[in-house]
């Protein structure tokens, strides 16, 4: 019998649920998921990816379903860094309007490349992002964060549909001065007409909680050695670090 490899065991805590987990680096079959995610240069395939990676290395019991969608990303991003490599090579265009030998205008488009620490990266959390939201002095609602499993099942025939139901998805409970109300223990029809009853600034209070969500995002310094040219550039979401 072939003697086992030892592995080392990592220890993180989620942005958002407050709450440890310990990991392994991911193994070669992980890396073979992550590479065939990447040829196929689909979001779906990059999801399903994530999810099967993060479920397979992590030694705790963990719901990635209904695990935040930024605790996941985050989760992932140090799971990769410690299995692949803590820095990450971007490669960015120089868009830049320079002027050519004729003194015609085009952009510069010469390649820089940015290097990244994905153990700098952390969720961003706006000062004024909160998932209570008090709707007048004595009732509110407490919102749960989204997750893959309720933006893969989120449905509507139009926009404002999709989006009434995933608010509806978020909300974890009501509360006034003497009850809290659970959204599972109520009628979805109910739950709809409470938040159509909603004032205008009350209902903004809610559509403020997702436009104030966690990102993963990072600042970077751009220069470009060819025409000088200096910019801050933020790159947002995980898809910018699946490399």
């Amino acid at each position: 019998m072939l003697p086992k490899i030892d592995v080392p065991v990592y220890e993180i805590e989620m942005p958002l649920l407050k709450k440890k987990f310990r990991y392994r680096p991911f193994l070669v079959k992980e890396e073979k998921i992550l590479l065939m995610a990447m040829e196929s240069n689909e979001e779906k395939a990059t999801v399903d990816a994530i999810k099967q990676i993060v479920n397979n290395c992590c030694l705790d019991e963990i719901d990635i379903e209904i695990l935040p969608l930024v605790d996941l990303e985050y989760f992932f991003l140090n799971l990769r860094a410690r299995s692949i490599g803590e820095t990450v090579e971007l490669q960015y265009k120089c868009n830049n309007t320079v002027k050519d030998e004729n003194g015609e205008e085009k952009n510069c488009n010469n390649v820089v490349p940015l290097e990244v620490n994905l153990f700098d990266i952390r969720p961003e959390i706006a000062d004024n992002h909160t998932n209570k939201i008090e709707l007048s002095n004595e009732l509110g609602i407490m919102m749960r964060y989204p997750n893959f499993k309720m933006i893969e099942n989120t449905t509507g025939e139009n926009e404002v549909d999709r989006l009434m139901n995933l608010i509806l998805d978020t909300i974890e409970f009501v509360y006034d001065k003497d009850n809290v109300y659970y959204s599972k223990d109520v009628e979805r029809k109910e739950l709809l007409d409470f938040v159509e009853s909603l004032t205008k600034s009350q209902f903004e209070k809610i559509q403020e909680f997702f436009v104030t969500l966690p990102k993963i995002k990072k600042d970077l310094d751009f220069h470009c050695k060819k025409c000088g040219h200096k910019e801050r550039i933020t790159v947002e979401g995980i898809q910018s670090f699946f490399v």
